[in-house]
């Protein structure tokens, strides 16, 4: 081969739109040229830079070289296209930790061979395009994921703040009618608020992908009669009938995630309903069953049945008046029925009423089916458990959170002894002759300290498994699992005092009933 042959082939790599490498010169001495496609995919930001000109083969390869320098051999041996016709060339892929595949032909000039131009195939190229492309999505979706927690926590902490402080400023104008009328409003500008970041949280985290449904048996009848308890009020408070329909049936799925799903549905239907009422009930339909929920509002016109569906579409709010909604209810209920592959459907007349259907797979009876799973959260604790003397530590970093929850647990009767992280907590604890009779405090802590840390080593150093609160703007399952592990409870910012107040009314009730703290 002539030099112009070598130019020739030269001009060939760089111009190849697949990875492609140019070998010039025995193993032992040879420079190496890689075009631009392959020095990405080999994360070799030193080749790019020479990518157009020839430089010492193990400065372009690095620690790939002796490895392809062995495996040119045999296209050197004897005569021209010595001992191999071509030879594979196998070269590491830093991306996703797997190799990339080159054909490499010998280069020949008056019978010897001068030098190897080494190509991927298109299979190879798309192949390792498409490696790439899932480490990136899994580097993104990890990214996303961290950020998502971050936010989580960060943006519930002042809405935590407020709700608190609210909270004591309505039992400091308490019998002032101009300022509870005030009070009133404030609370209802921060419940739009709450609800808002709520539902744009839960998309995010939906739409990216580290929710991960947590299987088990489900009691259909304890979910929905939980369910119907909890919006009863609400539906009584608007002059609705609301009536159920139970089948005794069970089914496989997420509690927390299918309790979601029909309390959004039920929440819709009561708002969307001005007379008459909502009924909720199962059918079964082969091996699965579908759980309708019938209202007698507004009804959906035929156009529209697609686009309920969409983030902040609202067919009866022009004015997007956040007291009627926000839009998102059935973007998240869309989102949690391909995640529990639970289709949902609906049907309805404009001006008669309407009716979502959830259809999911049937199981066999299983005594220890979730009776209730999550619809009961907000539920009503024990009434009137007077929390006088009770001692509570708090932990939270957010000073504003940390001065809220010290007046509404004061104005309770508490006795409070505060800290902001670990160092703080050993010095609170310091001078108390008995264990706190609660702890309550932050998951996320300075210094990756947690929550679970705190409540480990107070335990350890009162030798007692003390009722533990942990507040949290996370859903992470991993942390759920670890509180549970600790007998824990959990309350998600932003949290209502009222949920607050319930909590502590049961963990006195149950130490009344046992004489002692209960265990963990």
């Amino acid at each position: 081969m002539s030099s112009d042959g070598l130019e020739n082939a030269r001009r060939l790599c760089l111009a190849s739109s697949l990875p492609a490498l140019l070998v010039v010169g025995p193993p032992d001495a040879a420079t190496a040229l890689c075009n631009d496609s392959l020095a990405a995919l080999l994360d070799r930001p030193e080749a790019v830079r020479r990518s157009r000109e020839e430089a010492e083969a193990p400065l372009v390869l690095g620690e790939a070289w002796p490895a392809v320098a062995t495996a040119l051999v045999p296209l050197y041996a004897g005569l021209a296209g010595g001992t191999a016709d071509s030879v594979l060339l196998s070269l590491p892929r830093p991306a996703d930790g797997g190799t990339l595949g080159l054909r490499a032909v010998p280069l020949t000039e008056q019978g010897r061979v001068v030098g190897v131009l080494a190509q991927a195939s298109m299979d190879e190229a798309m192949a390792n395009l498409a490696a790439t492309m899932r480490a990136e999505v899994e580097r993104t979706t990890a990214a996303r994921s961290r950020f998502l927690a971050s936010a989580s926590h960060d943006l519930r902490q002042p809405f935590q703040a407020m709700r608190l402080f609210l909270d004591a400023l309505g039992a400091q104008v308490a019998g002032n009618a101009r300022a509870m009328r005030t009070t009133e409003m404030l609370g209802n500008a921060m419940t739009a608020g709450e609800q808002l970041l709520n539902a744009l949280l839960d998309i995010s985290t939906l739409d990216a992908g580290t929710v991960t449904p947590d299987f088990q048996t489900v009691s259909l009848d304890g979910l929905v009669e939980s369910l119907v308890e909890e919006f009863r009020p609400q539906a009584e408070e608007k002059g609705l009938r609301l009536r159920v329909h139970l089948a005794g049936a069970v089914t496989r799925s997420d509690p927390v995630l299918l309790g979601r799903i029909l309390r959004n549905l039920l929440s819709n239907a009561i708002r969307y309903t001005r007379q008459g009422g909502i009924l909720i009930g199962m059918r079964r339909r082969g091996p699965r069953w579908r759980i309708e929920v019938w209202d007698t509002g507004y009804g959906i016109p035929k156009d529209k049945l697609d686009v309920i569906f969409d983030e902040f579409h609202q067919l009866t709010n022009p004015s997007r008046d956040p007291t009627r909604g926000l839009g998102l209810g059935l973007a998240i209920v869309r989102r949690l029925s391909a995640l529990l592959n639970a289709p949902v459907e609906v049907q309805s007349r404009s001006g008669r009423g309407s009716v979502f259907a959830v259809t999911v797979d049937g199981a066999e009876t299983d005594a220890a089916a979730e009776p209730a799973g999550p619809a009961a959260a907000d539920g009503e604790g024990p009434a009137g458990v007077p929390l006088d003397g009770m001692t509570v530590l708090v932990v939270d970093d957010d000073s504003m959170v940390l001065t809220g929850l010290r007046l509404t647990l004061e104005s309770w009767g508490c006795a409070i002894v505060s800290a902001a992280d670990m160092r703080e907590v050993f010095a609170a604890v310091d001078g108390l002759t008995e264990p706190p009779d609660v702890i309550l405090t932050d998951l996320r802590l300075p210094g990756n300290v947690s929550g679970f840390d705190v409540i480990d080593r107070v335990r350890r150093l009162f030798a007692t498994a003390i009722p533990a609160v942990v507040l949290t703007g996370e859903t992470a399952s991993d942390a759920l699992l670890e509180g549970q592990r600790r007998g824990c409870s959990f309350l998600h910012k932003p949290l209502h005092p009222g949920e607050l107040r319930r909590e502590m009314e049961g963990i006195r009730a149950a130490r009344g009933r046992t004489g002692e703290t209960r265990p963990g």
